[in-house]
């Protein structure tokens, strides 16, 4: 299985791709700090879980139709589950960002509705967010929600 894009949306999923997530948040944290408005960011993680062993994306190349089915339907449940002015991103094989505007309480609430609306068999899905603080750069932002606890 491939993970490629055209710089704007993902060619598997259709949705954001990095160059265009990148730059997105970006102008919605700039946004946000005119604006005085919240900004969060959703973090999930999707992968297979075989008998309560987690195993990793490089142990399964033979099973990359499984996979495909199970990121297509992840990808599938996050689109319907964003408001139009909110952006949802495949940032990895595995990994999907959503920007929303909204308090880190949506944002947790939001993560809930995604994980119980989630019913791939053998599949786990983790999450983290984070909300912007104020001037605090895409970078910043992106390393908090990569260094945030993942939950489940």
């Amino acid at each position: 299985m491939t993970f490629s894009h055209d710089g704007l949306r993902d060619s598997l999923t259709h949705l954001a791709a990095p160059p265009y997530f990148y730059e997105n948040l970006r102008r919605e944290l700039g946004t946000a700090e005119r604006n005085k408005s919240e900004l969060s960011l959703i973090r999930f993680l999707i992968s297979k879980n075989v008998a309560g062993i987690q195993i990793t994306e490089s142990k399964i190349e033979s099973e990359n139709s499984q996979y495909e089915v199970a990121i297509l339907s992840f990808a599938e449940i996050l689109k319907a589950s964003i408001r139009s002015e909110d952006l949802c991103a495949r940032l990895g094989q595995f990994e999907f960002t959503l920007v929303i505007k909204a308090s880190s309480d949506a944002a947790t609430s939001l993560a809930q509705r995604v994980l119980d609306s989630l019913k791939i068999e053998s599949f786990d899905c983790y999450y983290s967010v984070v909300t912007a603080d104020n001037s605090e750069s895409s970078l910043e932002i992106l390393n908090r929600l990569d260094n945030q606890e993942l939950q489940r």
